[in-house]
């Protein structure tokens, strides 16, 4: 006989052992809300060819964890910055990564993405709930819990799903499937939201002597960009972009085969990424690569029931801007921080309760998702010089007064949220860009502290 619900935990299960996937379980664990984590993969870090920058508004909470300083001896300081035409030609340069390092405390981590997975997986306490070889096939929303059906025949029952699949998210869609069932027309607004109007090889070739650690390189053409970021002993991790003949949605946006990508290289293995070094040498040193298109999407509804989406599941940003990580950690911190405080006054929510949680949840990270996904969508476009205004910029219009872009950066790292229950990172006592004095108390605009963190 099974235990009644109230004797029993409440459980979460995470779909998904991505990198926001992981990073919940981190945050679930110091939070004290019981969890497993199904993989679909037979592992949680598999070479997937790409690189990921941590930025400051994420850095802060993988330091409150303790997760960072692990990290640090693979993380590359971001650097000079250049920005060039097709043909190699400096267009300019520029510092600002390390300015924001100097405000901020945190530099912009170069990172391969499997290290950063392996990682946060190695420093989990409790492996055994991370769970791989789980493809999830369906949900049953129940009252008070949901099952979970997997391809294995394994059925796992929680109290809560969090789907961290990524931007093809099963999670998202048997939720919006059920939701649907119980009230037809819900979710039709979000049937289809996911578009594409670029896409990109990217990959990581073999290091090269030409590379200095720590700078990146942005290439722009009419339609066309590239961005390489170079990390450690001068390995290049890039991507290679093109605007697709329009915008494409849901079950319509391309998918690419081999040949395709050979042909796309062909016709643009001339295009200078950095000033000595084009695609095609790069795909000629590659030791990993894919050919994917862009999705970029906000959904309407984040959350039904006892099911909620995180991370690129329910906002999906282009790369330029290197925020999609970034913001799956901000999504994640907010999750934890509204289910810790629902769960400490209710340990056993009602499906109402819990609803309304999640909602609240959804209401505080609307607007910033929403402002990354526009400006990471912004930063793709102008790379590519999609209009005569980008063309304009990118030729004739100088950098920002370094001062002022500074303050800019610093108020979209700053302004993200953190894990409320934990200490501030010591690094950013008495740090006035965060906002904190020297024991780590939030300042209010006067200059007086308002609460002990």
């Amino acid at each position: 006989m099974s235990k009644p619900q109230a004797s029993r935990p409440f459980t979460a299960i995470l779909i998904g052992g991505s990198i926001s996937g992981l990073i919940l379980a981190h945050m679930f664990s110091r939070a004290k809300i019981n969890f497993i984590l199904l993989e679909a993969r037979d592992t949680v870090s598999p070479q997937l060819g790409a690189g990921i920058t941590i930025q400051a508004n994420g850095s802060r909470i993988l330091d409150q964890m303790g997760l960072l300083g692990p990290m640090e001896h693979f993380l590359t300081p971001m650097g000079r910055q250049w920005r060039r035409k097709s043909n190699g030609e400096v267009v300019k340069c520029m510092e600002w990564p390390v300015g924001i390092a100097g405000r901020l405390g945190y530099s912009i981590g170069i990172a391969e993405r499997q290290m950063l997975l392996q990682s946060l997986y190695e420093q989990l306490e409790d492996k055994s709930k991370i769970l791989v070889n789980k493809k999830v096939l369906s949900f049953e929303h129940g009252e008070d819990e949901v099952k979970v059906s997997c391809e294995d025949g394994s059925v796992y029952v929680g109290n809560l799903v969090v789907g961290v699949d990524g931007v093809h998210s099963r999670t998202r869609r048997e939720m919006q499937r059920i939701a649907e069932e119980a009230s037809p027309g819900l979710m039709a607004g979000d049937m289809n939201k996911v578009s594409a109007e670029y896409n990109a090889i990217f990959g990581i070739s073999a290091a090269s002597p030409h590379l200095i650690p720590g700078e990146s390189h942005i290439s722009s053409d009419i339609d066309k960009s590239s961005l390489m970021f170079v990390s450690k002993h001068g390995l290049p991790q890039w991507f290679f972009f093109t605007k697709l003949d329009k915008r494409y949605y849901g079950d319509d946006i391309p998918r690419y085969t081999k040949e395709q990508m050979e042909k796309q290289v062909e016709e643009n293995g001339d295009f200078c990424v950095t000033g000595n070094m084009n695609l095609r040498d790069l795909i000629r040193e590659t030791t990993s690569l894919s050919y994917l298109s862009l999705e970029e999407a906000n959904h309407e509804h984040w959350s039904w029931g006892r099911i909620v989406c995180v991370g690129d599941s329910i906002h999906k940003m282009t790369p330029n801007l290197g925020q999609g990580g970034n913001q799956a950690i901000e999504s994640a911190a907010t999750l934890t921080n509204t289910l810790h405080t629902l769960l400490t006054t209710t340990p056993h929510p009602t499906t109402s309760q819990l609803s309304a949680a999640l909602k609240k949840y959804q209401d505080l990270r609307t607007q910033r998702s929403k402002l990354f996904v526009k400006l990471s969508g912004v930063v793709t476009r102008d790379d590519a010089l999609a209009d005569l205004r980008n063309v304009l910029r990118f030729l004739y219009v100088p950098p920002l007064e370094k001062e002022k872009f500074l303050d800019i950066q610093t108020q979209l790292y700053a302004t993200g949220p953190y894990l409320e229950f934990l200490p501030q990172p010591e690094r950013i006592f008495g740090n006035r860009s965060w906002g904190l004095d020297e024991q780590g108390g939030v300042l209010e605009k006067n200059g007086k502290t308002r609460a002990r963190l």
